[in-house]
């Protein structure tokens, strides 16, 4: 008897001595939320405007492990800028042709997001020179939110639609 509990002692060491401890899996922030009420917008400029929202879309990860050790992955990161036309339940390409001052491709294109941190379900990192805090609330916008600091002032952006999430990485 007392064999049996020896062996089912080494048993247990050996086997626990070759299990890995498992990691916490990698969080990202994903998703897109109108920061617009429904506007009409004639951004084709063919005499129609078109009910619009504008959103920003977001999509942020934290960089895995250190840099120069086996195993890490850099950050990634963007914010993007679109109009989404909900008469014709698309995204608006081309849709900052409708502002002549503005450059489409400076404004369209994924502007990087860096310093990423998410812990738990509120993400940070910086954009276009200002800091960015996003907390997922749960499914939908309504308790999502997302605050902008200039470095002159906090501002919450008021969201209308869409959804962010913070959830392990794919």
């Amino acid at each position: 008897m007392r064999s049996l509990a020896v062996l089912a002692v080494v048993g247990i060491t050996l086997l626990s001595a070759s299990t890995t401890v498992a990691q916490a899996p990698v969080l990202e922030l994903s998703g897109a939320v109108s920061y617009t009420a429904v506007y009409r917008f004639d951004y084709s400029k063919d005499g129609h405007r078109n009910p619009v929202r504008f959103f920003v879309e977001i999509k942020a990860r934290p960089a895995v492990g250190s840099e120069g050790q086996p195993g890490h992955v850099p950050e990634s990161g963007f914010v993007h800028y679109y109009v989404f036309d909900i008469e014709k339940n698309q995204r608006v390409e081309k849709w900052l042709e409708g502002f002549a001052m503005l450059n489409h491709d400076a404004v369209a294109a994924h502007h990087p997001a860096t310093n990423i941190v998410i812990t738990g379900n509120t993400a940070t990192f910086e954009a276009f020179r200002m800091k960015w805090t996003v907390v997922d609330g749960g499914p939908g916008f309504e308790s999502d939110t997302v605050t902008v600091d200039d470095g002159f002032r906090k501002k919450p952006l008021k969201l209308y639609a869409g959804d962010l999430v913070i959830a392990p990485a794919k």
